[in-house]
């Protein structure tokens, strides 16, 4: 081990015990040097990718501003930084936790076990700080004798170009593509061959005369250098076509090597970007579907239920974990739904295949809205309360075998007998929790205490919750309402429930429903073992009852048709709901959602919220909820007659703020899928990585939970797909294939599908298997093998796309050789435009001609003629582009001053390899 890490002693402690357990995995990395850095100098280094020193460019300034001020408004703040190099250097950010230190420690040896044993990093610069340092020197030098406004704006240029590169070629030795003609050692071209007449020796200069021989010569080399094109064979790295062919000087030649050789550098990134694993937590209030109901992660966590649901169908919970004081991003849609979580926590797009970072989230961004698809506990929750009582000194004595007036003795501190039994007995009286209870509480009348969380008691609560009251000052508890049916209902109700009769009265144009009972009260009010109401004036703290959350269906059906016929109202609109508390107002909208029903909550004038649902969700309130009272069913009924049909609703939602913060977040891990629903949203888990942490036993599925961990960015790019679902879990088929011998051609010829499940050779293979991919495998070749048509159809993976009829994303298909091209389209290329050099002098003009490799998507008009500027500025001379349009081929052009476009034959260039794809007609 080597620790020349510029840290304090105790982070080297840590850094030593981080790497030892990272090694008793199987990890093998370079040196790793640790700095320790302020908020400031960690932001210089990022806004220079991570590199000490970079060229000088208007961008870093840029992004250091952004950073610095991100920061300064508590908006962001890096947490870790790693460089691919030889030693291996990784930033922390001092002032972070122990635990944030060394979440980043086994992070960084995941990422550099990876940089050095990764084929597709084995041929970057290992030496690339001294690299970055030299590029910033040359640079320099050009900016002193140039000028900076003119280097910067061709650095402006060549960056936009610097994705035209061949990422495989390092990979391969290429050969020089052989000429149509051929070549003197001398380099002088061989002469034609001229067709001549049969002649004799001597008369051969008679019929064959040596100057017509000469003049055919030279027509036929005339007509052959018209037709030859340079390059001979499409060529893919544009970048090194213009280093070797455009008119630069010398300087520009320089600057745009020195911006190729950084884009190879960071190439293998972008190609392992699947490999990727971050963790993904919630704040502990932020309330899950699961099969004990709707609970707060905090609960979950702690083992209150085993199941979620991932939008689909439930899952187990397989794994959980605490990160505290984290910072995180709390962010609002346009529905008003709330959801924070940490910074590198993900959620789902509304195109259902993408994941994003809530520190990657702009306001703008749809993202995909689910419930629970009917995820409700399945049995009713029991209500294990007693009536409060308070020990007496009969009680004393009574447990002392001994009279009152001797515990009166005892406590006036005279010697009596039994005094050891007294005094234990005593202990429970002078409780300060026996005392606070009323002697009063004795002369209670006894009422009949509920044992479960029914239908009944849910409707009761839901009247309780809309229009009731619970007064301790006063002594009662009722409901005040204008419906006469609806003051009837829950009078049945506390008698049916408690035994209780009710006062009813007709007063001041309301009918009024009083219940005299402390016991009932306690037990409504009671937030440990009862219900949990508020009392008193509390309209804004109201909230719905958790033994509700986590009643079965029928329960919280009861107890929102009741909460509706009180708060709730019917009419031209649709449903609308309206609540002061903040609370009660996300509950519900949750509630609802796991119905089926899309509803939008939206803060009134006078503070109150109103939650609505409008449409095709009106009608699925009415079937599955519906109201109580009779004027307000009819008003539903109404409304819903007086459409013959509904707009097809989107269940997806706009992003509208996005608010950084610190707290403790909370993790779960969920089988197959690794998603969630939590807040109205589709979540991304993890499996945190604790085990390098805590030096737990050796096993194979920490290796791979660990495994996954080990490509070089955390982060996942803007439209990327699901890092995690195609790492983790392809990683985890792997190791199950190998372990159980379901490889090789006796598994492949095996059509018994009771003998594949059965399968299992116990050749235990499968963690060195899994090192063996991460050492060969880039993201396509990782998933164009190992993703099989087992894996695509237990793992539930389908193909997603947007319908222009509709206006929705919906689902393409679920059929796997579908499923697996559209990955691998997305992975190849980094999902970018394919373009290569087709011709340096097109039409024999010097022009430049560009053939886009067309692969099923259509260019960006925009973009294609942003890159034909740039093109233009490098080649100096006008730039051309072959593409397809609408099915249609063009070709685009630039002359440096106009664009202009015309319709051509296209033909595919399905292949580099091939010399030309055709001429353009």
């Amino acid at each position: 081990m080597s620790h020349s890490s510029r840290i304090a002693p105790y982070l080297a402690d840590m850094q030593r015990e981080i790497e030892s357990i990272a090694r008793s995995y199987g990890l093998d990395f370079f040196e790793t040097i640790f700095e320790e850095l302020d908020y400031k100098s960690m932001n210089e280094v990022a806004a220079y990718g991570g590199f000490p020193t970079r060229y000088p460019h208007w961008r870093y300034g840029m992004e250091y501003e952004h950073l610095s001020k991100s920061y300064e408004y508590g908006l962001s703040k890096i947490y870790e930084m790693v460089i691919n190099n030889d030693p291996c250097y990784a930033y922390l950010l001092e002032g972070n936790s122990l635990v944030d230190q060394k979440m980043v420690m086994a992070h960084v040896y995941g990422h550099n076990d990876f940089f050095k044993n990764n084929f597709y990093f084995s041929r970057t610069n290992r030496r690339m700080i001294d690299g970055m340092a030299n590029h910033a020197t040359r640079v320099r030098r050009h900016v002193e004798r140039i000028g900076i406004d003119k280097v910067e704006s061709f650095v402006d240029v060549c960056l936009s170009l610097d994705n035209l590169i061949e990422p495989h070629s390092v990979y391969a030795h290429k050969q020089k593509a052989a000429s149509a003609d051929t070549h003197h050692p001398e380099g002088r071209v061989a002469d034609a061959e001229v067709p001549r007449m049969k002649a004799k020796s001597y008369m051969d200069r008679y019929i064959n005369p040596p100057d017509f021989m000469d003049a055919q010569r030279k027509k036929i080399e005339t007509e052959r250098d018209k037709e030859r094109r340079h390059p001979e064979r499409m060529e893919r790295d544009v970048l090194l076509f213009l280093i070797e062919n455009a008119p630069l000087e010398s300087w520009e030649r320089d600057i745009l090597e020195i911006i190729r050789d950084e884009a190879y550098y960071f190439a293998p990134q972008g190609m392992t970007k699947v490999m990727n694993e971050g963790w993904a937590c919630l704040a502990a209030d932020s309330l899950a579907f699961t099969s004990a109901g709707l609970i707060p992660m905090s609960e979950l966590v702690a083992g209150a239920a085993d199941t979620v649901c991932d939008g689909l169908v439930p899952r187990r919970v397989y794994d959980q974990h605490i990160i505290r004081d984290h910072e995180t991003v709390r962010l609002r849609t346009r529905r008003g739904i709330t959801l924070c979580g940490s910074i590198n926590h993900r959620v789902m797009l509304a195109d259902g295949v993408t994941w994003r970072r809530l520190d990657e989230l702009c306001a703008g961004d749809r993202v995909q809205v689910s419930g629970g698809q009917g995820l409700w506990p399945s049995a009713q929750k029991k209500l294990d309360w007693t009536p409060p009582s308070r020990v007496t000194l009969h009680d004393v004595a009574e447990q002392s075998d001994v009279s009152v007036w001797t515990v009166l003795r005892h406590r006036a501190g005279k010697q009596v007998r039994q005094a050891g039994a007294v005094a234990q007995a005593l202990e429970a009286y002078d409780a300060p929790e026996n005392l606070a209870v009323p002697q009063a509480v004795q002369k209670r009348v006894a009422i009949r205490i509920p044992t479960v969380v029914d239908e009944q008691l849910g409707a009761f609560l839901g009247y309780l919750v809309g229009d009731g009251h619970i007064s301790r000052v006063k002594r009662n508890l009722g409901l005040t309402t204008g419906d006469e049916p609806q003051a009837l209902e829950f009078a049945a109700l506390g008698h049916s429930l408690f035994g209780l009769l009710a006062h009813v009265k007709w007063d001041d144009g309301r009918w009024r429903v009083l219940f005299h009972s402390e016991t009932l009260a306690d037990l409504l009010v009671d937030h440990e073992r009862g219900l949990g109401l508020t009392h008193g004036p509390s309209a804004r703290a109201k909230s719905i009852p958790q033994a509700i959350l986590r009643s079965p269906e029928p329960v919280v059906r009861a107890f929102l048709r009741a909460y509706f016929d009180c708060d709730g109202y019917a009419g031209k609109q649709g449903v609308i709901l309206s609540t002061m508390s903040d609370t009660l107002a996300d509950q519900t909208q949750l509630l609802l959602l796991n119905y089926g029903v899309l509803t939008r909550k939206r803060r009134q004038k006078d503070g109150a919220w109103h939650v609505h649902a409008a449409g095709a969700s009106a009608r699925v309130f009415a079937e599955k909820i519906g109201f109580g009272l009779v004027r307000k069913q009819e008003a539903l009924e109404s409304y819903l007659s007086s459409h013959t049909w509904f707009k097809q609703e989107s269940w997806d939602d706009e992003v509208v703020s996005l608010e950084r913060g610190r707290q403790d977040v909370y993790d779960i891990s969920v089988e197959e899928t690794h998603r969630y629903i939590a807040c109205g949203l589709v979540n991304h888990n993890s499996y945190w990585h604790s085990k390098i942490l805590t030096e737990k036993a050796l096993k194979a599925s920490e290796v791979i939970d660990y495994a996954e961990n080990n490509a070089g960015v955390m982060a996942t790019s803007p439209g990327q797909l699901n890092p995690y679902k195609l790492g983790v879990e392809l990683y985890r088929h792997i190791e199950e294939r190998w372990d159980k011998g379901r490889f090789g051609k006796e598994w492949d010829d095996c059509d018994s599908f009771a003998a594949r499940r059965s399968w299992d050779r116990r050749l235990m293979q499968g963690r060195k298997k899994i090192f063996e991919v991460r050492k060969l495998y880039n993201d396509v070749t990782f998933i164009d093998e190992f993703f099989t048509e087992e894996f695509c159809r237990e793992n539930g993976f389908y193909s997603f796309g947007f319908n222009e009829r509709s206006g929705n994303y919906e689902v393409e298909s679920r059929e796997f050789k579908k499923v697996k091209s559209k990955l691998l389209e997305r992975l190849t290329n980094f999902g970018q435009p394919v373009v290569l050099v087709e011709d340096g002098n097109f039409e024999n003009r010097a022009e430049l001609l560009l053939r886009h490799r067309h692969e099923g998507v259509d260019l960006r008009v925009d973009h294609a003629r942003d890159t034909l500027e740039a093109m233009a500025r490098v080649w100096k001379r006008p730039v051309n582009l072959v593409t397809r349009l609408d099915g249609k081929g063009k070709l685009l052009r630039y002359d440096g001053r106009d664009h202009s476009e015309k319709s051509i034959e296209y033909v595919d260039a399905a292949d580099s390899s091939f010399p030309h794809a055709g001429p353009v007609k």
